[in-house]
């Protein structure tokens, strides 16, 4: 298999700029002022977009909105499970925090998940066979899984296979199984399928990255997304069982100084990053398989870590770190 670029001994580092960058002042998070413009006939999502930021808005996005008083180290991870938004995050003691949002009530409080768990990265969960199944990174740099059925919690175990990381895992479903994909401590990607047993960890066979990747299930294929080691962002697919077509960089020259987000909404794939100007960034790969270009997130939003984004309610929600550790969210209102 042919190394891609970004393995290459010299390849350049970072210098150039995400996109092209417009002077604009950075608003407050939070910002009250809305677009009352429109109206969504769903009257429960619509008065969850009411608590999220503001009903729909010209610019297709709702304003960024703060959850809580919850702070964190790292990026949110957001999982649909039951016909509720859950939200996870790193703590600033490390310990794993919980909150969860009903389309009718809204968010509730902050509340650590059960069995006193520690990560020094961010978690990542996937809701699978009726189950909401938990990852982190525990501060032994194994792997660990909790796992919420009905309002029961698991407790933490370590993911069979002896496998060790130096960043938050990710995880997707895919074809009826589950798929989760960490950086090794070689800096390769490494993948584990789970179908009702582990089936063992398997090396991506080229690349490596200083980041978590991002793993998705996209129009029957498995996708692999990741930061290579000089802040480009590529992507690889699965053909067969750890079969992975070449690393390419995905269109538009984008840089990223953490691990990107992926989630599929209406049909395409959205591709999150952070900017080198800590901005929010997507890249959107439609059906017939082409890539929009790197865009902004509106609102001047700024974060010191990846963002990430779940698909809930038939709109698209994206959760940041604020700069001040602060979590929080805007909703895509428009295709």
């Amino acid at each position: 298999m042919q190394l891609p670029p970004w393995l290459m001994p010299g390849w350049p580092g970072p210098g150039m700029p995400l996109v092209q960058q417009w002077p604009q002042p950075t608003p407050p998070w939070g910002r009250p002022d809305r677009d009352d413009d429109d109206m969504d006939d769903e009257r429960d999502v619509e008065w969850n977009l009411r608590q999220e930021g503001g009903p729909l808005s010209r610019s297709g996005w709702s304003n960024w909105r703060r959850i809580g008083t919850g702070e964190t180290l790292d990026s949110p991870a957001p999982i649909t499970y039951q016909n509720d938004l859950h939200l996870f995050v790193r703590g600033t003691d490390s310990g794993i925090y919980w909150n969860r949002m009903s389309r009718r009530t809204g968010w509730g409080e902050w509340r650590e998940v059960p069995g006193q768990g520690r990560t020094p990265s961010a978690p990542c969960g996937v809701s699978y066979r009726g189950s909401l199944h938990l990852f982190v990174r525990g501060t032994d740099n194994r792997i660990y899984q909790n796992r919420l059925t009905g309002s029961r919690w698991s407790g933490w175990t370590e993911v069979p296979g002896g496998g060790l990381t130096t960043s938050g895992p990710s995880v997707t479903v895919h074809q009826g199984a589950l798929y989760l994909a960490v950086r090794g401590t070689d800096n390769a990607v490494w993948v584990q399928r789970y179908d009702g047993q582990w089936r063992g960890w398997q090396r991506v066979p080229t690349g490596a990255t200083p980041d978590a990747p991002a793993i998705v299930s996209y129009m029957g294929t498995l996708w692999l997304f990741v930061r290579g080691t000089d802040n480009r962002i590529y992507g690889a697919a699965m053909r067969g069982p750890n079969q992975w077509t070449n690393w390419t960089e995905i269109p538009g020259g984008g840089r990223t100084p953490s691990g990107p987000g992926a989630v599929v909404y209406r049909g395409n794939l959205y591709l999150l990053v952070r900017g080198t100007d800590d901005g929010i960034y997507l890249n959107v790969r439609d059906r017939r398989g082409q890539w929009t270009g790197w865009t902004e997130v509106p609102g001047g939003g700024r974060t010191p870590s990846g963002p990430e984004g779940v698909r809930f309610a038939d709109r698209l929600y994206l959760f940041v770190r604020g700069t001040d550790n602060g979590i929080y969210t805007t909703v895509r209102t428009r295709r």
